[in-house]
């Protein structure tokens, strides 16, 4: 029997979503089923929402480009005025027997939520650059999110910081884990500050003045938009939400202040944010994305449904992943968060442990590095 799939995108943007897209629309064209597109994420199913017939359409070019071809948007359908009654009835209209949302927490959040209380059958894909999303080995983006950091670290830091001899504070994007800003080591950040725990002021600042004194007057400082300092804070997002998370941004701001006014030391202050969820996916995002979106299309061809189709690493001595499924509710909800705790990270020197770099092998995708270049800066800066 014909099965009629909706399949969309929500939250934020990532280098792999249209290569998960091209997993779903191409499975469930080879199974004989309809395809559906929503745009802008829930709000397809909602009044104003938009739906597409892609069955017949050739998707080849999506895993060359990064975003979403479907767009995007931050909306949660519980919340809007009579939006489940919306969803119903547009599920109805369309003739929708399946849903597939791809997406982060919050995106995620709201699948389980609509097939436990509506019992609307979903199948969920994940995605998000802050890879704090249970549930699987890795989140779809974050890869491509990282490789971009390990470049700009490292040219900020050889052109920038050291040409310039400047401290440079790289603000990123993560709002409850510091994946991201954790991921600038690879192009050689000197200290990294993330959300996970609050940071004492008064330590960092010793340790940057050391850092910056034993580089020959330059640094590089990867940190979190919602990195915490008690005292000091950014600006709040005025970005629309209404799954209730407010954000911060700009907390980069009040830190150079600081910087300034308790070193002396000028900082300059470089915010990628939506730069590094865009451009082409790496490659583990590309080939994981697609055979994640296959994934989602036979575990409802096989009828199952309230799972998400998730990234599993079976041997820790092996760098090889492979798909799975897992049930939604071991993927979102408040103590389901994917943090980087202690085995990860040393809270008191700003700085990754080997476990990172363990969990990071099979996901980073390395630059080449000039050790001629490094040893050449060296020479110069004794």
């Amino acid at each position: 029997m014909q099965k009629t799939i909706l399949v969309f995108t929500g939250g934020g943007i990532t280098a792999a979503l249209n290569s998960t897209l091209y997993g779903v629309i191409t499975e469930a064209q080879k199974k004989g089923f309809k395809i559906l597109g929503g745009l802008n994420g829930w709000k397809c199913l909602l009044e104003e929402g938009k739906i597409v017939d892609l069955t017949d359409k050739d998707v080849s070019s999506l895993p060359d480009h990064g975003g979403t071809f479907l767009s995007s948007a931050r909306t949660n359908p519980l919340k809007e005025e009579n939006g489940i009654e919306k969803v119903k009835e547009n599920i109805d209209r369309y003739k929708i027997d399946t849903i597939i949302p791809i997406g982060g927490d919050d995106t995620i959040g709201a699948a389980r939520e609509v097939y436990e209380k509506y019992h609307i059958p979903v199948v969920a894909v994940p995605k998000t650059v802050d890879n704090d999303l249970s549930g699987t080995y890795f989140t779809p983006g974050f890869p491509s999110a990282a490789h971009k950091m390990q470049i700009l670290a490292k040219e900020l830091k050889e052109d920038a910081a050291y040409g310039l001899k400047r401290v440079i504070l790289l603000e990123t994007l993560g709002k409850i884990a510091g994946w991201v800003a954790a991921a600038a080591v690879y192009g050689g950040a000197d200290l990294i500050l993330i959300p996970e725990k609050e940071v004492k002021l008064v330590s960092f600042l010793e340790k940057l003045d050391a850092v910056n004194k034993k580089n020959g007057g330059y640094a590089v400082v990867s940190m979190t938009e919602e990195v915490r300092f008690g005292k000091i804070a950014g600006i709040e997002d005025s970005q629309p939400d209404t799954f209730g998370f407010q954000r911060q941004n700009l907390v980069s701001l009040s830190l150079r202040e600081k910087i300034k006014s308790e070193l002396n030391i000028d900082a300059k202050i470089v915010m990628p944010r939506n730069y590094i969820q865009t451009g082409p996916p790496t490659k583990i995002d590309r080939e994981i994305g697609i055979e994640l979106g296959k994934k989602a299309v036979d575990l409802l061809a096989a009828g199952e449904a309230g799972l998400m189709s998730t990234v599993v690493r079976p041997d820790e001595k092996s760098t090889e992943l492979k798909v799975d499924k897992v049930s939604l509710d071991k993927v979102v909800g408040e103590k389901n968060y994917r943090n980087m705790d202690e085995n990860f990270f040393d809270f008191d020197n700003f700085m990754v442990k080997d476990e990172f770099y363990h969990y990071m092998e099979p996901l980073i995708e390395r630059i080449e590095d000039q050790d001629d270049y490094q040893e050449l800066i060296k020479l110069l800066t004794k």
